[in-house]
């Protein structure tokens, strides 16, 4: 399900590269999306890691006057991480937090004015979709055999909506992100959590 979804992920993105070449270059835009801030668990996965830093990077395309499409991603650096149980042959194991977990994708953005006369002062509505990774070691004192894993990647998908305030080239942001990690892996925990916060400032350019 992973390669399916990264398919459609990057096929639907270079068709809007190619509309976007199509319709010229006469409409200037932000096109460079850099984001700093943090992510808040929330709900059940508040129980797996605290506050955490979280860093992306966006492209925009244009679509038409007001709509937009970005691609993507974010990644954050998880906090104080618990280890989460996961199924081990016939045991059940506690595994590590590697320190990284990414969400890569698409985000469809509305952007509304708040200024007749300043074009660089608005608001923006954004939904998005794509892929989100978190990544597990297994504890050392484990031995594996010849086709055995020392890692485990939580793999999903994710939906998230949010708005940024912008002014110039900076802004603010919120989203809320639903990302249920345990739907395709029947080795971790039942009950892991998937739903989030993410906040930050954002540079464009």
């Amino acid at each position: 399900m992973r390669r399916f979804i990264i398919l459609l992920i990057f096929i639907f993105s270079g068709s809007v590269f190619s509309q976007n070449e199509s319709q010229g270059s006469s409409d200037e835009y932000e096109r460079i999306y850099i984001e700093a801030g943090f992510l808040q668990p929330i709900g059940k996965l508040s129980d797996k890691f605290d506050l955490s830093p979280s860093f992306g990077f966006w492209f925009r395309n244009k679509l038409n006057q007001e709509d937009f499409v970005d691609f993507g991603f974010n990644f954050f650096i998880p906090k104080n991480p618990a280890q989460p149980n996961f199924k081990y042959r016939d045991s059940i194991v506690q595994y590590k937090s590697s320190h990284f977990a990414i969400n890569i994708g698409t985000r469809f953005t509305k952007v509304i004015l708040l200024s007749q006369r300043k074009t660089d002062f608005n608001l923006e509505w954004n939904s998005g979709i794509g892929l989100a990774l978190n990544f597990y070691n297994a504890p050392n004192e484990l031995e594996f055999g010849d086709r055995e894993h020392t890692k485990e990647v939580l793999t999903t998908f994710y939906l998230s909506q949010g708005i940024k305030l912008n002014y110039k080239n900076t802004g603010i942001q919120c989203h809320y992100q639903w990302s249920p990690y345990g739907l395709f892996n029947d080795r971790v925990e039942k009950n892991f959590g998937s739903q989030s916060l993410m906040f930050g400032i954002v540079y464009r350019q």
